[in-house]
């Protein structure tokens, strides 16, 4: 059933959701090859700031967007970013980047936060996309799309001669 569902989203969509895939393959290659081993902040930050995956930190000490692939993302996933923080912020004001839960740090839970968003994100993207095409070419239905199975019927508003 998940792939009868696969099939009925648009080619755009399906553009996007594998865009998005790459974008988090390349920033995971690039997370693995830029991290260091955690290390408490000797500037005296709390615990649990940057982000960390089970010992591996980027932006402890450092802005994240000194990395090139943090950067990309997070312009790329704005929405994202801005709704998990907000949420987060709502949630729990006063702990919202500290903190280790299962060896990834507040920052590491949020970034997953944001990749699992994102993908609603592109999803949506698509789907407006798609709507406002269809809008402007005037298809806003199925039946107005070329089919490979042959012409397409006529409908009850078309006139018969």
């Amino acid at each position: 059933m998940a792939k009868d569902g696969f099939r009925n989203i648009s080619k755009a969509q399906k553009v996007l959701l594998l865009a998005n895939v790459l974008l988090w393959v390349y920033f995971w290659i690039g997370f693995a090859s830029s991290s260091y081993p955690f290390r408490p902040d000797p500037l005296g930050h709390p615990a649990g700031t940057g982000y960390t995956f089970w010992g591996h930190s980027i932006a402890v000490v450092e802005s994240g967007f000194l990395y090139p692939f943090f950067a990309v993302v997070f312009y790329a996933e704005f929405p994202s970013f801005a709704l998990a923080t907000m949420t987060a912020r709502a949630i729990s004001p006063n702990l919202l980047l500290n903190g280790f839960f299962a060896g990834i740090s507040g920052g590491g839970w949020l970034l997953l936060g944001v990749m699992a968003l994102s993908f609603f994100q592109w999803y949506l993207v698509g789907w407006i996309a798609q709507k406002l095409w269809g809008r402007w070419l005037g298809q806003t239905g199925v039946r107005n799309r070329v089919s490979s199975n042959g012409p397409i019927p006529p409908d009850a508003t078309t006139s018969q001669l």
